[in-house]
C-alpha cells in the first residue's frame, strides 16, 4: 500500500509570512495584476454601504482595503489569514477588523460577501473549504472566488518560459498541492453547493517588460527556483526574457466566479 505524500501548507516553507520584506512586494505585484478585474466584479455585485464582508486569505489586504471604502463606516471587513502580520503593516481603515485564524476551521460569522483569491487553488482541501466560505453567506449574499488558469502560459512560443511556468506547476503540486485546473468549473462548482445567480469572468494579464505581472512571476521564481526541476540555462533565459522590453506574452488567467445564496 502506497502512502500519500506528506505535504507542507502554503506559508510553510514557501512565501513565508514572516518575510514581509519579500512577501510584500511580491504580493502587491500580483494585485496591480489583478485589482482591476477583481474590483469590477465586485462593484458589479452592487457592494454598498451597510455590507459586513469577509475577505479569506487577505494577505497584505488590498481586496479587504477597497471592500471597507465601499461599505462605508456603517459596514465592516473582516480580513482573514492565517498570519496577518503583512496586514497590519498597513494603516487600515477603523472599520478593517483582522481575524488570524485558519479558514478550515474558523468560523468567522455570517455575511453579505464573502471573496477570496488565489488560496484555494494552494489549498488540498479545497472542495470543503469552497463549502465552508458558501455556509458563511447569509440569505442572499455573495460568495466570489478567483484563482490562477493556465490557458496561455503552457503554449508560449518561448520554449523556457513553457518550461519555467511547467516546472512551477510541477514543484508546487507535488510540494503544497496547488491545482492550476480547479477554477475551470468554478461556474459548476458553486451551482452544485445550491448558490444561484453564477456569473463568471476571465482575464488573462499580458507579459511585458517592467510590468506586474512581469515583476510578481520573477519574485516568485526567484523564491521557488532553488527546489524547481529545471535547468539552470534554461531558467537565466526565462528571466531574460521577463526582462526583454521586445517579448510580449501571455500570464495565467485569473477566472473569478461568483453566486447567490438563496
Amino acid at each position: 500500500m502506497s502512502l500519500a505524500p506528506v505535504r507542507e501548507r502554503y506559508g510553510d516553507r514557501l512565501f513565508k509570512p514572516e518575510r514581509v520584506a519579500t512577501e510584500i512586494p511580491r504580493l502587491s505585484a500580483l494585485a496591480a495584476m489583478h485589482d482591476a478585474d477583481t474590483f469590477r466584479c465586485l462593484a458589479g455585485l452592487g457592494v454598498s454601504p451597510g455590507w459586513r464582508c469577509l475577505d479569506v486569505g487577505t494577505g497584505p489586504g488590498h481586496v479587504a482595503r477597497w471592500l471597507a471604502t465601499k461599505v462605508g463606516p456603517d459596514g465592516t471587513v473582516t480580513a482573514l489569514d492565517r498570519d496577518t502580520r503583512m496586514l497590519r503593516t498597513f494603516e487600515n481603515p477603523a472599520n478593517l477588523e483582522p481575524l488570524d485564524a485558519d479558514a478550515l476551521t474558523a468560523d468567522p460569522g455570517r455575511f453579505d460577501l464573502v471573496h477570496c483569491r488565489i488560496m484555494l487553488m494552494h489549498t488540498p482541501q479545497r472542495a470543503d473549504l469552497l463549502a465552508r466560505m458558501a455556509s458563511w453567506l447569509k440569505p442572499g449574499g455573495w460568495l466570489v472566488v478567483g484563482d490562477h488558469v493556465d490557458f496561455a502560459a503552457h503554449s508560449s512560443p518561448h520554449a523556457a518560459l513553457r518550461q519555467t511556468f511547467a516546472a512551477m506547476r510541477r514543484m508546487l503540486n507535488t510540494t503544497i498541492g496547488t491545482d492550476f485546473h480547479f477554477a475551470r468549473d468554478y461556474a459548476g462548482r458553486l451551482r452544485d453547493l445550491g448558490l444561484t445567480e453564477i456569473g463568471l469572468d476571465a482575464s488573462t494579464p499580458v507579459l511585458r517588460a517592467r510590468t506586474a505581472p512581469n515583476e510578481f512571476w520573477l519574485r516568485t521564481w526567484d523564491q521557488l527556483w532553488p527546489r524547481m526541476v529545471l535547468d539552470d540555462e534554461v531558467y537565466r533565459e526565462a528571466r531574460r526574457l521577463l526582462k526583454d522590453p521586445d517579448v510580449v506574452d501571455l500570464s495565467l488567467t485569473l477566472v473569478t466566479a461568483w453566486g447567490r445564496r438563496g
